[in-house]
């Protein structure tokens, strides 16, 4: 008889997904759901899992369907949405239970779970729910009221007071309940219910069994889900105990730490003391030679004294000398001086500079007359401006040129002119105005023949970014292109006669822009958003052609012709109704109406169409008219040649106003025109008073002018030397003051230097035993050198005992030290107690306190993670047994357990010691204490059971997350799998059974077929699932329960029922999805079949007889698939 378990027997969905209402029966075993992709197996499959799980989360949901395009959530199954954006229930309150009920094989005691929802048509997120659990069987006919309708929350809560004072509550514990949160809930259904199994485990492999995604591999999974983790509270034990070894091994280290900073300290001081003594010896060294330097630089100076006053008395002596030979020169100087200026000869110079200047003013004013006349005569010669100048003012600049300059004839000629000049600037504004005309022309001339050219018409630019803006947004809305035309460009003019008048009564409008029929609505929609474009029309091309316009008879429709229907019909609109006319009697004759000569005649007006509109403007056909481009080509030429010719004229006119008129004072000009003749009289007078100067330099002034000369050069000299001499006095008493102050400050220094100096006699020999060999300079370089690097290692070591003390009194802030002591006494003091009194004491209680660690890390961890090695081995055999009597096919798989392949695997040997294997009683009381071999199993693994006291070190930090993670890294070397390394392979035998190879799963994934890839991984997920229930307590039974989504799907017929008979033979209820192709291969060994199919978004669902079905399949009642799952 086989153990007691717990059974899901049957399973009720109200309004979840495509189902309103429905019971489904599940078997004791295999159960299997079948049907296409959409059916709704995984809308069951979901339900299930959101009942087991408690959560409303959507990353479990369908998780067979590709994570991407998953879009379902708990919400979305309530209101039966579907891939049509369409919903069952989207716009209406409702109610909606899914609910499991489970059956104890053993005492048959029946117990549902569930949960209630109520949900509201506004509803963005779930609100409204329950939780619930009753005892006893579902009520019929599944939790629906009398009245048809799903249970209320208040219904559940009302049904669970009833179940819990009936006869069905007989359970053990108390599950007739509404829970107030999901906690609580999850609770109750995993230790009451479903029999104490552990939640965390199921959930996570229940996720994985769905679709089977083995992303870390099939030895991963046989680590997390079939070896459990260790529940003994070893890291709590050995903590303390680590706790007060690394107290004492720290005040260990600590005094270690305290006497090397303190003998660093006193190293220090000692190098520093040799230093700063080698310091004063070479600074006294230095002193005593910078006074003997000093003594003779005083005695030297005093002798440049000396010198430098007889160099003074004989620049003295020469200055006097100099003085008066300078005062005989000087006198001399005065009387010949005296003598030129008696002489006529400076009267004469000075009358010739009056002339020469009084010469130069009269040829400025010639050369400005010759210009005035020159700008007078362009009035004559300018063949332009000519025509413009009357003959008397031709005649007065005529005589005004030939030396007839008087004062009315300046002002006459001057009015003339100007009164010429206002009737030129006139003429200049008249040609200036048709110049702007005729170039504005010629440009919209030359713009239209190159479009023309070009074969594009004239638009203007706001009209062309009207058209491709409204077709780009057009474009972007039908995600195609979508053409917008120009009016003029779809239709042309059949008859030439015509063409005028159909340009000019077409006007504006043929620039209107326009759409095919079946884009006019979005297209004025777009535009309305386009106001920048206010010029620009719009044609309504769908309400013209549902107007159906007709045209009249005779009329402008006439004469033209159209590819496109919807264009003809515009063309029907806007000219159909106008007639064409020959006579203002024809014109009088109808109501709208046009002559070929542009004469319109409309709404009772006669008028003249606007001649830019049938020439300028002219656009209509689809392609340029040659006859016109010829007609635009000759306007430019013409324009050209007129445009030239104005802008000559305009230049000519526009000089006219820099052409002289005389515009200064008449006598002004006067003066000017006598300046010639006024020149040659100066001229005349100067040449006569140069030859007399020139007599006079001749004679007697010409020596008494050499003496002068003579006698300055002399001055010169004289004063060169005085200055001379001058400068070398100066530069001798600056010297000698120089000197005289140097002294004096020299005298002061050494009498500083002096003050407290006590003479050394041997330094002193000793310098000057050196000062006869070398200069003073030199030795005391040499000397500030050594001091130099003695200084430099002074503040060095300086530093370096600075530090040192710092070092110390960081790491032990609460000493009496500062760091700035002057002395290394007091350090040097406690340097000596600590070495004396404290450091045995504690070495001492550290020996003492290692041996208790080593005895308590070996009993009560060593031998813990010994235990469960061996247990686990003892559990991988009970399973390789249980697989080996079941042959997948032609493989046989098995589970190995080796030591871990990353570092942790070098602990295995010590774990795995045959001296773990004895206990009893030692002579230090310690209960169980292992004491076999004890000191060879110590020095034998000395370094690995260090390594791993190290890895239980409980932190001294108090921060909670570096807690946490060292909590999390002692629980990983607590876990015996951390040392072990788990994989399952595919045993190859011989003909006599001998095992020859073993082929490891994770090592073939990729290389194996489908169905070979996934056999491994199923035996390792039904072995899983058999172990989380096997490891459970035995006072309870158990769910067996397994979920799998698109199971078996690269598996042949032969290895998925070995796979569905392994799970059998485990005891396992499997609820199993595939495709209707998978169910003819499966159905032998399955224990009960849902069909499922989908019908305007209804999804049914049929149990199928697995008798009946066998009997189709073996042709008892015809060839084919049966009926029920077609």
């Amino acid at each position: 008889m086989s153990q007691a378990k717990k059974i899901f027997t049957r399973m009720c969905l109200n309004n979840w997904g495509g189902i309103n209402h429905k019971v489904l029966e599940f078997n004791e075993y295999v159960n299997l759901f079948s049907g296409k992709s959409g059916s709704g197996k995984s809308t069951v499959m979901d339900a299930i899992q959101v009942i087991l799980y408690g959560s409303f989360s959507p990353s479990f949901l369908n998780k067979a369907a590709d994570d991407a395009k998953n879009r379902r959530s708990v919400l979305s199954y309530l209101r039966g949405e579907q891939k049509d954006g369409s919903a069952n229930r989207g716009n209406c309150d409702f109610c909606s239970v899914i609910a499991l009920e489970i059956e104890d094989t053993g005492t048959h005691i029946t117990t549902c779970v569930g949960i209630a929802f109520e949900v509201r048509r506004n509803d963005s997120e779930i609100k409204k729910f329950s939780y619930f659990s009753h005892s006893g069987k579902m009520p019929e006919p599944g939790y629906i009221t009398e009245e048809g309708f799903c249970y209320s929350n208040q219904d559940i809560k009302k049904l669970v007071n009833e179940r819990a004072v009936s006869k069905d509550n007989r359970g053990k514990g108390d599950v007739n309940r509404i829970y107030a949160s999901k906690e609580a809930y999850l609770g109750t259904l995993y230790d009451v219910i479903l029999g104490y199994i552990d939640p965390n485990r199921f959930i996570t492999m229940e996720k994985s069994a769905i679709a089977l995604k083995m992303t870390n591999g099939t030895g991963q999974f046989i680590r997390d889900y079939m070896f459990p983790k260790s529940t003994s509270d070893t890291i709590e034990t050995i903590s303390e105990q680590l706790d007060a070894y690394r107290q004492i091994k720290e005040k260990i280290e600590d005094m270690r730490k305290r006497i090397d900073l303190l003998t660093d300290v006193k190293e220090t001081g000692q190098e520093l003391v040799t230093l700063q003594t080698d310091m004063i010896r070479a600074e006294s060294f230095i002193r005593c030679i910078d006074i003997e330097d000093l003594r003779a630089k005083i005695e030297a100076a005093e002798e440049d004294k000396k010198r430098i006053e007889e160099e003074q008395a004989q620049l003295q002596q020469q200055a006097d000398t100099l003085a008066e030979e300078r005062g005989e020169v000087e006198q001399e100087l005065i009387r010949v001086s005296a003598d030129l200026k008696a002489s006529d000869l400076g009267n004469k110079q000075q009358q010739l500079e009056e002339l020469e200047q009084r010469s130069r003013m009269l040829i400025d004013n010639s050369r400005q007359w010759r210009k005035i006349v020159q700008g007078l005569k362009q009035w004559e010669e300018d063949e332009v401006i000519t025509d413009y100048i009357s003959n008397p003012v031709l005649n007065l600049i005529e005589t005004i040129e030939n030396g007839n300059v008087t004062e009315e004839n300046c002002q006459d000629l001057h009015l003339k002119i100007e009164s010429a000049k206002q009737d030129i600037e006139n003429e200049f504004e008249d040609y200036s105005e048709q110049k702007r005309e005729t170039g504005k022309e010629l440009k919209e001339k030359q713009k239209l023949v190159d479009d023309m050219k070009n074969n594009r018409k004239s638009y203007s630019e706001n009209l062309r970014s009207a058209r491709s803006s409204l077709e780009r947004k057009l474009s972007d809305r039908y995600g195609r292109t979508i053409k917008v035309q120009i009016l003029a460009d779809l239709f042309d003019v059949a008859d030439e006669e015509w063409k005028n008048a159909i340009e000019g009564r077409m006007g504006r409008l043929k620039f209107s822009l326009i759409t095919e029929p079946k884009f006019a609505h979005d297209a004025a929609a777009v535009f309305r958003e386009m106001k920048q474009f206010e010029e620009v029309d719009l044609i309504n091309s769908k309400a013209i052609a549902d107007s159906e316009p007709r045209a009249m008879e005779n009329s402008l429709y006439e004469a033209v012709e159209t590819k496109e229907a919807y264009v003809d019909v515009c063309l029907k609109r806007y000219l159909g109704h106008i007639i064409k006319c020959h006579s203002v009697e024809e014109l009088e004759q109808v109501k709208d109406g046009v002559t070929p000569d542009c004469y319109s005649y409309s709404n009772f007006i006669f008028r003249h169409l606007r001649k830019k509109d049938y020439t300028t403007n002219a656009c209509i056909g689809e392609k340029v008219s040659k006859a016109r481009l010829a007609e635009y080509e000759a306007d430019v030429e013409r324009l050209e040649k007129q445009y030239h010719e104005l802008h000559y004229m305009t230049e000519r006119l526009k000089a006219a106003r820099d052409f002289e008129s005389l515009k200064e004072e008449s006598k002004y000009y006067v003066n000017l025109s006598g300046a010639e003749k006024e020149l040659g009289k100066v001229n005349k007078k100067k040449t006569a008073l140069e030859e007399t100067i020139r007599t006079l330099k001749e004679g007697e002034y010409k020596e008494l002018q050499q003496k002068e000369q003579s006698l300055k050069q002399q001055m010169r000299e004289l004063q060169a030397s005085i200055s001379e001499n001058q400068g070398q006095m100066s530069e001798k008493i600056r010297r000698h003051e120089n000197l005289s102050g140097a002294n004096d400050q020299r005298r002061l220094q050494l009498e500083e230097m002096l003050q407290g100096y006590v003479p050394n006699e041997e330094i002193s020999q000793e310098v000057q035993e050196q000062l006869k060999k070398r200069s003073g300079q030199s030795l005391k370089n040499q000397k500030n050198a050594e001091l130099a690097a003695l200084s430099a290692g002074e503040q060095e070591k300086a530093e370096t005992l600075r530090t040192a003390r710092n070092r110390y009194i960081f790491a032990y802030p609460s000493s009496q030290f500062n760091g700035s002591e002057k002395s290394n006494e007091a350090y040097e003091k406690l340097l000596e107690e600590y070495q004396t009194d404290y450091e045995p004491a504690y070495e001492a209680e550290f020996e003492k306190q290692c041996d208790f660690i080593y005895k308590s890390l070996r009993e009560n961890v060593i031998a813990t993670i010994h235990g469960d090695i061996k247990a686990a081995k003892r559990h991988a055999y009970e399973i390789n047994r249980l697989l080996r009597e079941t042959n997948f096919s032609d493989s046989t798989y098995q589970i190995k357990i080796e030591p871990a392949k990353n570092e942790n695997g070098q602990f295995f040997e010590m774990l795995m010691a045959e001296e773990l294997d004895s206990k009893n009683l030692d002579n230090a009381g310690f209960d169980g204490q292992l004491s076999f071999g004890e000191d060879t199993f110590y020095q034998k693994y000395e370094q690995k059971i260090k390594l791993l006291t190290d890895k239980f070190m409980p932190p001294r930090d108090e921060d909670e997350q570096v807690r946490a993670k060292k909590r999390q890294e002692m629980e990983q070397y607590a876990d015996y799998r951390n040392y072990l390394s788990f994989s399952m392979f595919e045993q190859v035998t011989d003909e006599q059974g001998n095992v020859i190879r073993e082929n490891f799963v994770d090592d073939m994934a990729g290389r194996d077929s489908g169905g070979e890839g996934q056999n491994p991984k199923y035996v390792a997920l039904l072995a899983g699932f058999a172990m989380l229930y096997m490891q459970q307590s035995n006072r309870d039974s158990k769910i067996k329960l397994v979920l799998l989504d698109e199971a078996f799907s690269k598996m042949d017929q032969e290895r998925s029922a070995v796979c569905l008979k392994y799970a059998r033979k485990m005891d396992l209820q499997l609820i199993v999805c595939v495709p209707d192709e998978r169910l003819q291969s499966l159905i032998r060994n399955v224990d009960c079949v849902y069909g499922f199919r989908r019908h305007q978004n209804q999804i049914s669902m049929m149990h199928i007889d697995k008798g009946d079905y066998l009997k189709l399949m073996e042709g008892e009642h015809g060839q084919g698939e049966p009926e029920t799952v077609k």
